[in-house]
């Protein structure tokens, strides 16, 4: 099955939905403890999912149905792969909070291509374990102020450093659901052998 290149993007009644809707919604209803709650939720819910599949099982890439906000390209993915994409782009987000904190602007641009997996790496959970333990602490020291310095998210808005926080939730939330897709995937594929 041949997948969408790298960046083509989401569907746009999907991108209009989280343009218009959800950023607007997650502006007025979250806050920086909020997004980090959340965002740590999802950390346990990734571990627990992960910690149910054998190591040889969690670099077999599968393609799966589209699920909401995942591009097309990021289908045929395997779960360390997934975790792989939440490093980096974590890594990333993390640069981005940190500058426009200073109130200085991003100057690096933003893109889709530069955040892809590309390793499959097998002690990708440890990496993921140990980077959202970074991260937590990097937020729990950071002064909780709204930057008036943003940077724009390459599919959506410009964004300040507490809307790139409660990105960061947003989407890791949206990656553990591609991972539960995988993980279905392997097992259907087991009852099937």
């Amino acid at each position: 099955m041949k997948l969408e290149k790298p960046g083509a993007g989401l569907p746009n009644i999907e991108r209009l939905f989280i343009k218009n809707i959800l950023v607007p919604a997650v502006r007025i209803f979250f806050t920086w403890d909020i997004a980090l709650y959340l965002l740590k939720r999802e950390v346990r819910l990734i571990s627990k999912l992960v910690s149910s599949v054998d190591k040889q099982s969690l670099q077999e890439q599968m393609i799966i149905d589209r699920v909401f906000a995942i591009e097309d390209d990021s289908r045929r993915y395997s779960v360390n792969m997934v975790l792989e994409h939440l490093n980096i782009t974590g890594l990333g987000i993390m640069k981005v909070i940190s500058t426009l904190s200073k109130e200085e602007e991003m100057k690096q641009d933003i893109t889709i291509e530069s955040v892809k997996a590309y390793e499959n790496a097998q002690n990708s959970i440890i990496s993921f374990t140990k980077f959202m333990k970074t991260y937590e602490s990097f937020i729990n020291k950071l002064p909780k102020k709204h930057s008036s310095m943003t940077k724009k998210h390459p599919w959506f808005v410009e964004f300040n450093n507490f809307e790139w926080s409660a990105f960061m939730f947003m989407h890791t939330f949206i990656h553990r659901r591609q991972i539960e897709a995988i993980i279905s995937k392997l097992k259907e594929k087991k009852i099937q052998l």
